[in-house]
């Protein structure tokens, strides 16, 4: 039971090696949760726009492009929840991102983060909606902060998953899901 919670002579519970890295994983630090808290304002203040600037250049096609990509965004919001429920191991009452088995099949053998993609499209959807200047540049913040907590995951999940994650890197990619379905067509066809 060292992987486990071991109950002492005393009644309190202790938690086993695994447990404990698997906890450390995902602990934020200082400047973490101060890039979080700038993540979550910009995200509001770009949904507010929403409420102010609307098709602002008049390019109705980019307004519809937005709404689609709305729609994606929620799709690979939502899906990995479930997806990692039930295929990443994850206890009973725990939350859906501590998994003890690494997810390469469905849409995890598309892009390694779905949901933080979720979060750029959502932002790029907004921008594209109200087409506005001040959301485009609230946009550019978005972006590059996914992508730092997109990187910051990689290693995390390097330390945790090793060598299997290491391959999963080198096939699928971290964002781009274009390029991810084109190399899972490549690899359907060379198998």
């Amino acid at each position: 039971m060292k992987n486990e919670e071991i109950i002492q002579e005393n009644g309190t519970k202790k938690k086993g090696a695994a447990q404990k890295e698997r906890d450390k994983g995902w602990e934020m630090t200082g400047p973490e949760i101060l890039l979080g808290i700038v993540f979550t304002l910009v995200l509001v203040g770009q949904i507010v726009l929403l409420f102010f600037y609307n098709n602002e250049l008049g390019l109705a096609f980019l307004k519809y492009i937005g709404w689609g990509f709305w729609g994606l965004s929620g799709i690979l919001g939502i899906l990995p929840i479930i997806i990692l429920k039930i295929k990443g191991g994850v206890k009973k009452g725990e939350s859906y991102v501590n998994t003890s088995k690494l997810v390469t099949t469905g849409l995890y053998a598309l892009i390694r983060h779905p949901q933080y993609l979720s979060f750029m499209l959502l932002s790029t959807s907004i921008t594209l909606i109200t087409q506005s200047w001040i959301s485009l540049i609230l946009n550019g913040v978005i972006i590059v902060l996914t992508y730092l907590w997109g990187w910051r995951a990689d290693k995390s999940l390097l330390e945790k998953f090793g060598e299997e994650y290491k391959e999963y890197k080198e096939q699928v990619p971290r964002f781009n899901l274009l390029f991810g379905i084109i190399k899972y067509a490549i690899r359907k066809v060379n198998s």
